[in-house]
């Protein structure tokens, strides 16, 4: 990673910052590529109406998103029932992509706001990949800054605003170092990395459906569920019908198809999602 490139990125630093200072793995295609074999699938992203023109125009990019080809029928909530974890949910679309990451259980990754995906070291690896990336930021380099960041962001600066803020070129310098640092350690370690990323039948014994990280997107399919929750929202925020609603959403997108509730599970399967009861 370029230093450089970083100091133009100004504008994604925070949350990247706040990542590398959490201990939280990169999760980028090249570094992926170095670590296993790279293959494309498919798989359901939940999403809303107000959302789902900024996931179209992820398509053919490097931000990675967060997907499913897995799940449990025996729950009143997530993905099964279109419910978003994030956003109001109502619109199941299905991507193909690049597989950066998959597991049996949710990694519960964070992008960041470039669209680099971010896991905690845990959720990655083994325990002996988790106790090597606590020691990175203790390292001569970057021990000054983390404490110097720490300051600044306590609870108690917050109050007396006497503690500075890192330099742009202070946390460009974390951050590259970081990641960097991690990327060999992630090369290290890969063969615990493949291990855990295992491409399941099953689901997790814990888990109402999987996690797939995919990166160069393309939306195939975009299923609308006239009568949920979310779409019901949208449409009275839009001060129109749902049908009025749908059909705008017709109009614009290819490859829509209006499901209801119910054809839920019977939609995911047709295009390849494992049901579990």
């Amino acid at each position: 990673m370029k230093l450089a490139q970083l100091l133009k990125e100004i504008k994604w630093q925070a949350s990247t910052l706040e990542m590398c200072m959490n201990g939280m793995i990169p999760l980028s295609l090249p570094i992926i590529k170095q670590m296993v074999e790279t293959k494309r699938t498919t798989a359901f992203h939940v999403t809303d109406v107000d959302n789902l023109p900024k996931l179209v125009s992820m398509e053919g990019q490097s931000k990675s998103i967060s997907a499913f080809n897995k799940v449990t029928t025996s729950t009143d909530s997530g993905p099964a029932t279109g419910a978003g974890m994030w956003t109001k949910g109502g619109v199941l679309v299905l991507l193909s992509g690049i597989v950066l990451a998959e597991s049996v259980e949710d990694l519960w990754t964070k992008p960041d706001e470039g669209g680099r995906r971010w896991v905690a070291p845990g959720n990655a690896f083994y325990k002996e990949f988790s106790e090597e990336i606590k020691t990175i930021d203790s390292t001569p380099q970057l021990k000054p800054l983390k404490e110097k960041w720490e300051k600044f962001t306590s609870s108690y600066n917050d109050i007396h605003k006497n503690q500075p803020d890192l330099t742009k070129e202070e946390k460009a310098y974390f951050i590259k170092t970081y990641i960097d640092t991690a990327y060999k350690l992630m090369l290290k370690n890969k063969e615990s990395f493949q291990n855990k990323y295992i491409n399941s039948t099953y689901l997790g014994s814990r888990a109402n459906w999987n996690e797939i990280v995919l990166s160069k997107i393309k939306v195939e399919k975009i299923g609308v569920i006239e009568d949920s929750y979310g779409i019901g929202l949208a449409a009275k925020s839009a001060l129109t019908s749902n049908k009025g609603l749908i059909d705008k959403l017709t109009s614009k997108y290819q490859n829509v198809e209006v499901i209801k509730s119910k054809d839920i599970p019977a939609f995911l399967k047709k295009y390849g999602v494992k049901l579990v009861n």
